[in-house]
């Protein structure tokens, strides 16, 4: 409860001057359209969004990192959590080269899953974002940019040859 209203303490310090803040209740996130427009002028390719229950799944491109941003607790088109995920296969696909990549960065966390019958092991990549009110679509733009940079990283950390193409996520 007390990280509730400091949250919420700090969204209406952050909030731009004139913007207006929604009422307690009445917020329930960015629409999907807001999201994906925010990824396309970020430089991201994004393909249709793909609902399952309150759940939303938009496939994006950025290079060769192909990646999934799902968007959680989605209600009468709107949705308040974002997370990032990508997924790479490579030789320095371990745990021990996942654990020390996790070492040295913040933000983005990584984690080493073998994911069905392959054999050889991931690098899940995962970046959870919560959205605020009054702040609007551009609030996204560091987390992007952010996103961008570290999935980028953990592409190139796991694969050894410079043309590998990572692995799409896993399903969720």
């Amino acid at each position: 409860m007390k990280l509730a209203v400091l949250l919420a303490s700090c969204a209406v310090i952050a909030s731009p001057a004139g913007a207006q803040t929604a009422a307690p209740g009445t917020w329930k996130g960015l629409t999907v359209a807001e999201i994906t427009a925010q990824l396309t002028a970020s430089g991201l390719v994004v393909e249709a969004p793909q609902a399952q229950g309150d759940r939303v799944y938009i496939p994006v491109t950025d290079g060769a990192v192909r990646s999934i941003v799902t968007l959680f607790s989605c209600s009468d088109g709107a949705c308040p959590d974002v997370q990032f995920t990508a997924a790479f296969a490579g030789p320095q696909a371990t745990p021990d080269i996942v654990t020390r990549w996790n070492a040295e960065r913040r933000f983005v966390k990584a984690f080493y899953a073998v994911s069905g019958e392959a054999e050889e092991g991931q690098a899940v990549a995962q970046y959870d974002v919560l959205l605020v009110p009054a702040v609007g679509p551009s609030q996204l733009d560091d987390p992007i940019q952010v996103w961008r940079s570290l999935s980028n990283d953990l592409g190139r950390t796991v694969t050894v040859a410079a043309n590998a193409v990572p692995t799409a996520p896993p399903a969720q």
